[in-house]
């Protein structure tokens, strides 16, 4: 009994980062329609960038998360002026830029931090919020800051006239535009957020797993799933997402072992892709 309860713990909190992970790229690809293959090398970038400030400056994960969100906030930006001016077919043109540009980044964070594995320690406390449910200090994080986030996106896109624009843009961009929303502008702002969400992200993926230059194949493999599953421009379902990926994982590795995790997310979109490629709950309404 003990060990499934660890399981649904620690599918739960590896579940919470994952969704974390897929928010960025749920959202910009929901407004924009740009398939960001470098989603997950920005990520790395923004995990190298806190352990950089851990090693040198020696500043905290709680004290490296602003700068870290503010900088792929820019960086999100760049990228935004990077496809701006891309001609139709738009979707096909971005796989084509962002693969090319996930080389780019695989390449220069080889140069600079080279190929050895980094992790930035993470305290090792538990605690128990039930007698079978022990959870440890990054565990607890986790999941705090994945439900934080979600639930700030969701009052956003719900409860603000900025957030029912955005949704709208993603439902339909023409319609929107001819309602009088400006979707350029949606799609800078989808952007900018989109980056904080990955400056988020990074931090926590520098805790969670280990940092080396070829690692963002699998984030960006991670976003798409759950993007997959959660449907484009659902927030609640990403985290759903998220838990079940984690859990599913999880139980792979128990039974299977570690080496069939991968596996089992590839086997996981493929299924999603032919079963359900609008979203698992599509026809639910957030």
């Amino acid at each position: 009994m003990w060990i499934w309860t660890q399981l649904l713990v620690a599918g739960c909190s590896l579940g919470s980062f994952y969704a974390l992970i897929a928010m960025g790229f749920s959202l910009i690809f929901g407004v924009t329609h740009a398939f960001n293959l470098a989603h997950g090398e920005m990520i790395l970038l923004s995990g190298y960038l806190a352990y950089g400030l851990w090693t040198v400056c020696h500043f905290s994960l709680y004290e490296t998360l602003p700068l870290c969100m503010l900088a792929m906030f820019f960086g999100a930006l760049l990228l935004q002026c990077l496809l701006r001016k891309l001609q139709e077919p738009f979707a096909l043109n971005t796989l084509v830029i962002t693969f090319g540009l996930a080389l780019l980044l695989q390449n220069m964070m080889l140069m600079l931090f080279s190929a050895n594995y980094r992790l930035i320690p993470a305290e090792e406390s538990q605690f128990a919020l039930l007698p079978a449910f022990r959870f440890t200090t990054l565990q607890a994080k986790l999941i705090l800051l994945s439900l934080t986030a979600t639930g700030a996106v969701h009052l956003l896109l719900h409860r603000t006239f900025l957030g029912k624009a955005l949704r709208a843009t993603i439902q339909d961009r023409e319609t929107a535009q001819l309602a009088g929303i400006n979707v350029k502008h949606m799609s800078v702002i989808a952007y900018g957020l989109g980056g904080v969400l990955i400056g988020l992200a990074g931090p926590l993926f520098g805790q969670t797993t280990y940092l080396h230059p070829a690692g963002g194949a699998e984030a960006t493999l991670i976003a798409i799933t759950i993007t997959i599953f959660a449907g484009v421009g659902r927030t609640r379902t990403i985290l759903l997402g998220g838990w079940l990926l984690g859990l599913v994982e999880s139980v792979a590795t128990l039974t299977l072992g570690s080496s069939w995790r991968e596996l089992v997310s590839a086997v996981l979109l493929i299924t999603l892709l032919v079963l359900r490629p609008e979203g698992i709950l599509s026809r639910a309404t957030e």
